[in-house]
């Protein structure tokens, strides 16, 4: 697992894209260590970062973003246009203290992408 700061700050640039981005579908991918190397192939770099060639289309798919949402969490609200007129989701989790993770995106499958990871961090 990774630290709050960092999945923040991947949330953050999803909630920033416009379209779906393979880059930062293994960049999810490397940051809540999800490679498996029995079904991943690898990209190493030359400063010695390795990154998977191909990862699921988590920013484009719901399918691929709802497997990002953490046990015990639930989707409260996904919606194509919210108060904002924007796409948006709220997960929650029920436990003691009721906690929520926002967010927001281009098209919905991003707003659960940014909300999943926002989750993952603690909550937000």
């Amino acid at each position: 697992m990774t630290d709050r700061d960092t999945l923040l700050a991947l949330a953050e640039r999803v909630e920033a894209l416009s379209n779906p981005n393979a880059e930062i579908d293994g960049d999810i991918v490397m940051a809540l260590g999800l490679l498996n190397f029995d079904t991943h192939r690898l990209l190493l770099f030359a400063d010695g970062q390795m990154a998977p060639a191909i990862s699921p289309a988590y920013t484009a798919s719901l399918d691929a973003a709802k497997t990002l949402v953490p046990k015990g969490w639930h989707v409260g609200m996904l919606t194509e246009c919210d108060e904002d007129d924007s796409p948006s989701c709220c997960l929650t989790q029920n436990e003691e203290p009721c906690r929520d993770a926002v967010g927001r995106g281009a098209d919905m499958a991003l707003s659960l992408v940014a909300a999943s990871l926002r989750a993952r961090a603690g909550g937000l």
